[in-house]
């Protein structure tokens, strides 16, 4: 009982871990997918606009800024394109392992929880373009 006690905890440790992880990631690459979104919000509009207050861009500077950012979006944009089936299959995988943990009524719990998040990530995709 006491192996199969430490295996569980384990496993929990190691979702919980992959959970934060994954999370972070999509959290970071969320944030630098959208060029739609507002100052606050991030994108690259929000990022533009921490590097003029932070930075203190001349209007000079803040053309040759975005005329980098725009040469690099191609190889960016293709590099993300490479990994998000990866990126949605350890997702995925993480899922499956989480669910493993969890009892029957907190896996329909999570369930839902995931519905909600990903139907919200689906909208702000098809508003800011797939991503």
């Amino acid at each position: 009982m006491i192996a199969s006690r430490s295996a569980a905890f384990r496993l929990l440790a190691v979702a919980f871990s992959l959970g934060a992880l994954v999370g972070g990631a999509a959290t970071m690459l969320a944030e630098r997918g959208s060029h739609a979104r507002g100052p606050r919000e991030g994108g690259r509009q929000g990022y533009m606009a921490r590097l003029e207050t932070e930075v203190g861009l001349s209007a000079e500077q803040k053309r040759q800024v975005e005329d980098v950012l725009d040469r690099h979006e191609p190889v960016m944009d293709s590099i993300w394109n490479q990994v998000r089936q990866q990126f949605d299959t350890e997702r995925q995988a993480v899922r499956r392992d989480i669910r493993a943990v969890l009892t029957p009524e907190q896996v329909a719990k999570y369930d839902a929880m995931l519905a909600r998040k990903d139907s919200l990530r689906r909208e702000k995709e098809s508003k800011h373009g797939n991503r």
